[in-house]
């Protein structure tokens, strides 16, 4: 009976561990796609979106990866500060939801500051996490 339990609460553990590593996993996956926006490595950015990828745009436009892409090599000023908190993963098998929020300061000759809230869902494809779908809804300043 003993040996029962021990393995039932080993295997009930077993989802809760794997919940926690795509949690931490996908956290960092968002810390990167933010610092790869912010420093132009638009490469890495568009490694992790997958080709299907777009996003409902804080201007409501609904923005594809290719057009990103363009903005990512075109930015219309420098990114001062790209920071990124308030994470909520919500794995679902081989798929998540990941919501939190962005503060972007731009500089140059029209300093903006931009807060948003975001969603991102991830697939997992060939081992790796790639965003399909986003969007964004501007926050009060």
């Amino acid at each position: 009976m003993i040996e029962f339990a021990l393995a039932f609460a080993l295997l009930a553990g077993q989802p809760a561990a794997r919940a926690s590593s795509v949690t931490t996993e996908l956290e960092q996956i968002e810390q990167r796609i933010a610092a790869a926006w912010k420093n132009g490595d638009c490469a890495a950015w568009g490694a992790v979106a997958a080709d299907e990828w777009s996003v409902v745009h804080i201007t409501g436009a609904v923005i594809t990866k290719a057009q990103a892409l363009e903005m990512c090599r075109k930015p219309q000023a420098p990114i001062d500060t790209f920071a990124i908190d308030q994470i909520v993963v919500r794995p679902f098998g081989d798929t998540a939801v990941v919501t939190g929020r962005t503060m972007v300061t731009t500089g140059g000759n029209d300093p903006e500051t931009v807060r948003l809230r975001f969603t991102d869902v991830f697939v997992r494809r060939g081992g790796r996490w790639q965003v399909v779908a986003s969007h964004a809804t501007r926050l009060a300043p």
